[in-house]
């Protein structure tokens, strides 16, 4: 087995079990949301009935960009983790890595194959997330220099696959999947005193 095939296996496994279809959907929502919050925000708290004792800043889309990628920087990365922390460590905890690895296959093909749905599936999620939020942002907020979006955005990917990347290491490392994912949470997480 070489990397073409087990990359075929991990897309059908990945459709199979709707984790694409998952991904997608939680940023493309998640990217959604982002303007759509800022721009009603007011609304809804005059709605609310409570007296607000400061007055709200009229948003702009660069704070709806702002929001959006410091909020990815957070969903983002625990979509990575839970999505990713069983990769590895649940195929080798049913054994059905051992009937994968028992063939001419080797784990470096194995585990990049992982690694390269999983980055295939962020990015398709993440495109859609992040188009939906610039077009909402747009138009809803006013205009924002579209190169510094893909560009914020290209970066946001670079984490998020330094995130899986890390979580699938844990889960090659350790059969139990929370382990892995209590694991990378620590590592990626800024620690006390670091904003």
């Amino acid at each position: 087995m070489n990397f073409s095939v087990l990359f075929r296996k991990e897309v059908k496994e990945s459709l199979k079990t709707y984790r694409l279809l998952i991904v997608v959907a939680l940023l493309v929502v998640f990217g959604l949301t982002t303007p759509l919050i800022l721009k009603f925000l007011p609304k809804i708290l005059e709605m609310s009935g409570e007296a607000i004792p400061f007055q709200l800043p009229v948003f702009t889309a660069s704070d709806a960009i702002k929001s959006y990628l410091g909020n990815l920087g957070q969903i983002g990365l625990l979509i990575a983790v839970l999505v990713s922390m069983g990769a590895i460590s649940q195929e080798r905890e049913r054994r059905t890595a051992v009937m994968t690895l028992s063939k001419p296959a080797g784990f470096g093909a194995f585990v990049t194959a992982k690694l390269a749905v999983l980055a295939l599936t962020f990015a398709i999620g993440l495109i859609l997330g992040a188009a939906g939020c610039y077009l909402y942002s747009v138009v809803l907020l006013g205009p924002f220099a579209a190169g510094s979006f893909v560009l914020i955005n290209l970066l946001a990917f670079t984490y998020l696959l330094v995130c899986i990347s890390l979580t699938l290491m844990f889960s090659a490392l350790f059969r139990n999947q929370l382990a892995a994912g209590g694991l990378a949470l620590n590592q990626e997480s800024p620690g006390p005193g670091i904003p």
